[in-house]
């Protein structure tokens, strides 16, 4: 956290702060050539002034000399002139240094000077006293240069007219930047203390924000960890970037092996298909998912029924990241939900289907054949002489045989055919007819009553006991012996008690014995 805090204040440093120093810096250039300039100018405007009046001076002198006949005491006296001159002149912080000098045998003389007497400087020495070189040659200018004893200064200088004289202005050159150089050190020194107070500021705010949002993302953590529901987030492709450790009570897979992978790989084809498709619309509309049910497949290899809601979420600019969502397992609660439709479709000691079940099951076979223009029976079947073995032996007794006999139904019936119990001892069995052989569609059904009564009357053993059980069958054919539901268990129930009638353990079609 604290490296994240510095590279962002990094961020800020060299967004934010670093342009500013940089128009400093510029702003900075730009005044310190300004003041190059006005100096320059004004050690110029100086020198120039100077030159005038010594030459004006000069002039005075050698007219006045010329008159009295005193030869060259016009130049001294105007020499001496110039030196009283110079050295009253206060410049004040300027410290301005005043040269008058002249070339006298392959010499530069300093003849008039503020300040103390600089000493003569050979003309072979090229590189020295560059601006009293330049004045004496005639030339005229300002700038930066070398002076007589080797240090850099800004200098105006200038011939002066009417004599051979040449005139140096000059100023030290780090007298003249110390101001800007002092200026500038300060600048950054405030600057970097502006820094430093910025970032200590910053780094307060910044652990004082992080604690909170450490509480924070701590609070959440406590909740996502308290929750027995399985929190995710996926990518806008729908691949896992998070998964909680619930995942691993819920699908026996770690957060690990989890992320990486897309939910549609924990679900069989079939359904990854059937999932992918509804995914694929919710993203398309960016929607949120609601209670979206999937099956998936656990480590173990068994299913897993999860309910799936979630929420897109977004980037600065609108565009969908992704989905951040909770899966919960509903898997006890499908199976609740499966055994409640079981117990209103099926028996609860058999397992066949129940009154109600049979009943829709046998009312849509009749309007089928009457469809289709074919036949299929209905067996109605009351085991003979059940109820003394109820009175003899007790009711679980006889629930284990009725158990017994329903399972026996099932072993000689065929898979789409439908058995059914709908009540004490009675079974009904729907014997489908084939539509592919319309025209005696129920050739095998002979041979399957057979079939059931062998099995039933075979010997059921319990705790020792060995029970016979017989069967009366009555059977009606559908739609020859009933057009609805009514009619057709009548003809059904008739055929069962003419059966009963007739001795038991037999079977009796409506209007037709075997």
């Amino acid at each position: 956290m604290k490296g994240d805090f510095n590279k962002n204040f990094l961020n800020i440093l060299f967004t934010i702060i670093i342009p500013i120093l940089m128009i400093v810096g510029v702003f900075s250039i730009y005044l310190f050539d300004r003041l190059i300039d006005e100096k320059k100018d004004f050690l110029l405007e100086k020198s120039v002034a100077i030159a005038s009046m010594i030459s004006n001076v000069a002039s005075f002198d050698r007219k006045y000399s010329k008159e009295k006949e005193f030869g060259n005491i016009s130049e001294a006296a105007t020499i001496s002139q110039v030196q009283t001159t110079f050295q009253s002149l206060d410049d004040g912080a300027l410290q301005l240094e005043y040269l008058v000098g002249v070339i006298r045998d392959e010499h530069i003389d300093f003849i008039a000077y503020s300040g103390v007497k600089p000493s003569s400087v050979k003309l072979k020495d090229s590189y020295l006293a560059i601006p009293m070189r330049r004045a004496v040659s005639g030339e005229s200018g300002v700038g930066i240069e070398i002076d007589y004893n080797n240090e850099i200064v800004l200098a105006s200088y200038c011939p002066i007219e009417n004599t051979k004289w040449g005139l140096v202005v000059k100023q030290n050159y780090y007298a003249h930047t110390k101001p800007l150089y002092q200026t500038a050190l300060m600048s950054t020194i405030a600057i970097v203390l502006l820094i430093l107070f910025l970032y200590i500021i910053l780094k307060k705010y910044d652990a004082k924000n992080r604690k909170k949002i450490e509480y924070s993302e701590h609070r959440f953590q406590q909740l996502v960890e308290s929750s027995g529901d399985f929190i995710w987030e996926v990518n806008s492709y729908g691949v896992y970037s998070y998964a909680s450790r619930q995942v691993e009570d819920i699908l026996g897979y770690t957060p690990q092996e989890v992320v990486g992978k897309t939910p549609f790989d924990f679900m069989s084809t079939e359904e990854a298909k059937k999932v992918a498709v509804q995914f694929m619309k919710l993203i398309e509309k960016e929607e949120n998912i609601v209670n979206l049910e999937n099956v998936n497949i656990h480590k173990n290899g068994h299913e897993v029924y999860l309910q799936t809601s979630g929420t897109p979420f977004f980037d600065d600019k609108g565009n969908l990241k992704g989905y951040r969502g909770v899966d919960r397992d509903i898997t006890h609660l499908k199976e609740k939900q499966k055994e409640i439709e079981h117990l209103a479709f099926y028996d609860t000691l058999t397992g066949l289907a129940n009154r109600k079940n049979i009943n829709d099951r046998i009312s849509q076979e009749i309007n089928y054949t009457i469809r289709n223009n074919f036949e299929s029976a209905l067996l109605f079947l009351d085991l003979d002489d059940f109820k003394q073995i109820n009175d003899n032996y007790g009711h679980d007794h006889g629930d284990k045989v009725l158990k017994t006999v329903a399972h026996r139904i099932l072993k000689s019936i065929r898979s789409f055919d439908i058995a059914g119990r709908i009540g004490g001892d009675e079974f009904v069995i729907l014997v489908r007819g084939t539509q592919e052989n319309s025209e005696n569609s129920l050739e095998h059904l002979e041979s399957l009553l057979i079939r059931i009564v062998d099995e039933i009357n075979k010997p059921i053993v319990f705790e020792k006991v060995s029970h016979h059980v017989g069967v009366s069958i009555g059977v009606a054919i559908l739609p020859r012996d009933g057009k609805n539901l009514e009619e057709i268990l009548k003809s059904a129930d008739r055929a069962m008690y003419e059966a009963k009638h007739l001795g038991k353990n037999r079977v009796v079609f409506h209007k037709k014995v075997i």
